[in-house]
């Protein structure tokens, strides 16, 4: 009679399956932990060619052919996939029309590549345009004459000449903004940050901010220029603005004083803005 006492060969090789496979998870979940930090979501991107990250972003920022490879080549060499994934999805935020462009150029890619939390992408993002012939900057507008002011006549008197509209108040230098929705509070509020107007130092992050009704871009009629302590967790306002509904600026005030530093409060907008530019 066959004795089972022993494994037999199939039950052998089964266990010898088994244990490789336990094998295999366990190396999947050290990798995961050590390089990928977590693995979820985007752990295909460490087995595909880098350029996939980007190149699709590069088509959306106006660059085409050789241009764009030579910016490909440049950020793929300069910046690891994980970068590049930061990169990438800051840069697939912004959307056109509202009181954004319509398109897309390549300085509008430099202007979000400075959202990101690792200042090393913003800086191979500038060096990747600049050596591949591309502008950092948006032309400035041609200057055109003011139309005449109306000629009022008075009865019984000369010519009234009437005085010029008051003029809107820039929007910011030569720069037109970018605005790219951060997110939406449990309080219903959302915040929008103008990527054309971020300053980075190595003490905190400064820029406009705009309010928002709900999820809706582009919508709300106060703006607020916040310095924010990513290491302290405090922000600071330093001035204002009103918008016209159809996102026109009418009015800046710079604070004499500025306000803060505040902390940083959980479920607000201004938590929000922090880790919008801080995490």
């Amino acid at each position: 009679m066959k004795s089972f006492t022993a494994p037999s060969r199939f039950a052998r090789v089964a266990a010898m399956i088994v244990v490789e496979k336990r094998n295999v998870r366990r190396a999947l979940s050290l990798i995961c932990l050590s390089s990928l930090a977590g693995c979820s979501g985007y752990a295909s991107d460490y087995w595909r060619p880098k350029g996939h990250l980007i190149a699709p972003q590069l088509a959306r920022y106006g660059m085409s052919g050789t241009e764009a490879q030579c910016v490909e080549e440049h950020l793929t060499k300069a910046l690891g996939v994980k970068a590049l994934r930061q990169l990438s999805d800051l840069a697939d935020r912004l959307q056109p029309g509202g009181n954004n462009p319509a398109t897309f150029r390549p300085y509008d890619f430099a202007y979000v590549a400075g959202l990101a939390k690792d200042p090393e992408i913003g800086t191979e993002t500038r060096k990747a345009l600049q050596g591949c012939g591309l502008s950092l900057y948006a032309p400035r507008p041609a200057a055109s004459p003011p139309p005449p002011p109306p000629v009022q006549t008075a009865p019984g008197a000369g010519p009234v000449v009437a005085p010029p509209p008051a003029a809107a108040v820039p929007a910011n230098g030569d720069r037109p903004p970018l605005w790219v929705n951060l997110g939406v509070a449990p309080t219903g509020q959302g915040i929008a940050i103008d990527a054309a107007s971020i300053v980075n130092t190595p003490s905190y992050r400064e820029a406009w901010f705009r309010l928002l009704n709900g999820d809706r871009a582009n919508v709300g009629d106060l703006g607020y220029r916040l310095r924010i302590d990513c290491a302290g967790h405090t922000i600071t306002a330093l001035a204002g603005r009103k918008y016209a509904p159809n996102g026109r600026l009418i009015e800046q005030k710079e604070y004499a004083r500025p306000e803060g530093p505040m902390p940083m409060e959980k479920g607000t907008v201004l938590e929000i803005a922090f880790r919008g530019v801080c995490t």
